[in-house]
């Protein structure tokens, strides 16, 4: 097994939004032999994700903790670090998008994607540091986003912002930290969808049709992606941005359907 005695945080692993994502990871570490420290807001979900991270033969902690708190973050570390004795991989998987034109959007949702996209990982990152370098090194993966290194067509500008400072604070960190041995990358997805929960199959041959190797990228697909950059087979990488993204960069959206659904979204959210 690849992470075999290994012990692995990740944030937003409860499986809901882009939890699905964090769930698939921290379940595809399990199966590859790591003790998984489940984080997410969500204690129910939690606890959903940590019991089938027992169900394949390793520990779960749950710590429910957000991550936009500078606070909680140091106090979820450091109870990992207590009862495990430390933390040898990190993966930065919280995220928001809020669907909104830079016209219609307020100082406070601009803020909250910066908080949930860019202060969390930042926040997580600078907590696992010194217990990484205690250990002899470490691997940091961020879920960023395609929009990062373009725009987002489902989300807004503050998405976008926050997902390129992401890709930013790879290449930089990687830089510092790499004489510790600590691996820092991202992984940039587009759109994906998750086995655990159930989408119409209309909606799932409509994304199809956009997507030239036909076919969706699942969040297990971004689970096997994070084992590898946690894993020693990419022990000479970091500082880099792996795309996932089943070609989609080469697919468009036409402008009149993007403001369409900014407007169709502001009308039923804001009232």
């Amino acid at each position: 097994m690849e992470l075999d005695g290994k012990i692995a945080l990740v944030t937003g692993a409860g499986g809901g939004g882009g939890g699905s994502m964090g769930k698939g990871i921290a379940l595809c570490f399990a199966r590859e032999g790591a003790d998984i420290a489940v984080n997410d807001i969500d204690p129910e979900m939690v606890e959903n994700t940590a019991a089938e991270v027992r169900a394949l033969g390793r520990r779960a902690m749950t710590v429910v903790a957000d991550v936009t708190s500078e606070t909680e973050v140091n106090r979820m570390v450091g109870r990992i670090i207590e009862e495990w004795g430390g933390i040898d991989i990190l993966v930065n998987n919280v995220g928001h998008g809020l669907p909104i034109m830079v016209e219609d959007m307020t100082a406070d949702d601009w803020h909250f994607d910066l908080a949930k996209n860019l202060d969390a990982p930042f926040f997580c990152s600078r907590a696992v540091i010194p217990t990484m370098r205690s250990r002899g090194g470490g691997k940091i993966i961020t879920i960023a986003s395609m929009a990062g290194k373009r725009i987002s067509a489902m989300a807004g500008a503050s998405y976008t912002a926050s997902k390129a400072g992401v890709l930013g604070f790879t290449r930089h960190l990687a830089y510092e930290v790499g004489p510790y041995h600590i691996n820092v990358n991202a992984i940039c997805p587009a759109a994906v969808m998750s086995s655990y929960r159930q989408v119409p199959q209309e909606q799932l041959d409509g994304m199809t049709k956009r997507i030239p190797i036909r076919r969706v990228t699942m969040s297990e697909d971004i689970g096997e992606v994070a084992l590898f950059l946690a894993s020693e087979r990419s022990r000479t990488i970091t500082g880099i941005a792996i795309e996932v993204e089943g070609g989609t960069s080469v697919a468009l959206q036409d402008w009149d359907s993007y403001v369409k659904q900014k407007k169709e979204w502001l009308a039923k959210n804001r009232r």
